[in-house]
């Protein structure tokens, strides 16, 4: 894999900020990113770019999404799930064609593909091997540069990009502010940086996703996976029921995730709620945030035309770079 000129220019080397070059050893060799500066090499393996070990905290999410690979994707339910998050999240035109758009924390690929609908050259990555599953999903778009790397340490050069969009990762990391000044760094003036996070809120901190995960993040992922496909099974059933009774409240006595709602197949539906729900309970880190602390990180950063609100994942929040 050889990557294109034009996108090797935009990476940098994470450990000292100097510039790459691709090495490649014959037609059907190995391929890496060399830094003459430093001097750091970082190996291309299944045609992606790798920054970061094979093993670290979001070794769940490199689990889930290889297992649920087209799980939550749009083409794969034929409902439009992601790409109403994406557009009511961003408020994005639905066409951007020219324009430079960076993903952060990609999993699977579920909005990389409705990224790479609008016509902007995507460039997306994920700490974690879920990068793989997206590889497989849409590597094969000549829109997208799929790469390895941590968000403290993203291997780009800085403002560089018109958009940086980062939904559902942010409090996953263990220093979301950290994580959303790196992501800040990125957005070229006129630009603009959208993310969403979890809510700080007493209904949401008594749920019992933050009871239980005092347990559960000491087990083993493959034995905590079954217990879950065995708890979704049991508790599955009730969930529509309760949500007709009481709504969402209802639905919040359960310990599992479902979405009943979302008018998935009965099949899909437990396929997201295993999902889900390992995504709950799995992950090393899990940070809500509120409103006010996310306004506060936009502010830090000199961004303008700040809206921070209620959405479909929590809070959301969008900003200009001046």
């Amino acid at each position: 894999m050889r990557l294109d000129p034009c996108d090797l220019e935009l990476f940098a080397c994470p450990r000292c900020r100097g510039a790459l070059t691709q090495r490649t050893d014959g037609p059907t060799a190995a391929s890496s990113l060399h830094c003459p500066a430093c001097p750091a090499s970082y190996p291309v393996i299944g045609e992606v770019p790798r920054f970061v070990p094979s093993e670290h905290y979001a070794a769940s999410f490199g689990m889930q999404w290889n297992r649920h690979r087209r799980t939550q994707l749009d083409s794969h339910t034929g409902l439009p799930i992601s790409r109403e998050r994406v557009f009511s999240t961003t408020e994005w035109a639905e066409r951007l064609d020219g324009q430079h758009v960076l993903e952060a924390g990609s999993g699977a690929g579920r909005f990389t593909e409705v990224l790479l609908t609008t016509g902007a050259h995507i460039f997306s990555f994920d700490y974690s091997s879920a990068v793989d599953a997206n590889a497989a999903n849409h590597g094969a778009s000549g829109d997208l540069t799929l790469f390895q790397a941590d968000i403290f340490a993203i291997p780009l050069k800085p403002q560089a990009f018109d958009k940086v969009l980062c939904l559902g990762v942010l409090q996953h990391t263990p220093d979301p502010e950290r994580a959303f000044k790196s992501l800040a760094a990125y957005v070229r003036p006129g630009g603009e940086l959208v993310v969403d996070l979890y809510p700080k809120r007493l209904t949401a901190l008594l749920s019992w996703k933050y009871v239980l995960r005092p347990i559960t993040t000491r087990l083993e992922r493959e034995r905590l996976y079954r217990v879950i496909e065995q708890a979704v099974d049991v508790f599955l059933p009730l969930a529509k029921p309760l949500r007709a009774i009481a709504g969402r409240a209802g639905v919040r006595l359960l310990p599992i995730s479902e979405y009943s709602h979302l008018g998935l197949t009965p099949a899909l539906n437990r396929e997201w709620a295993v999902l889900d729900t390992f995504d709950m309970y799995a992950p090393a880190h899990d940070h809500p945030q509120s409103a006010a602390t996310l306004k506060r990180w936009f502010g830090d950063v000199g961004f303008r035309d700040v809206l921070v609100a209620r959405g479909p994942n929590g809070i959301i929040g969008r900003g200009k770079r001046l």
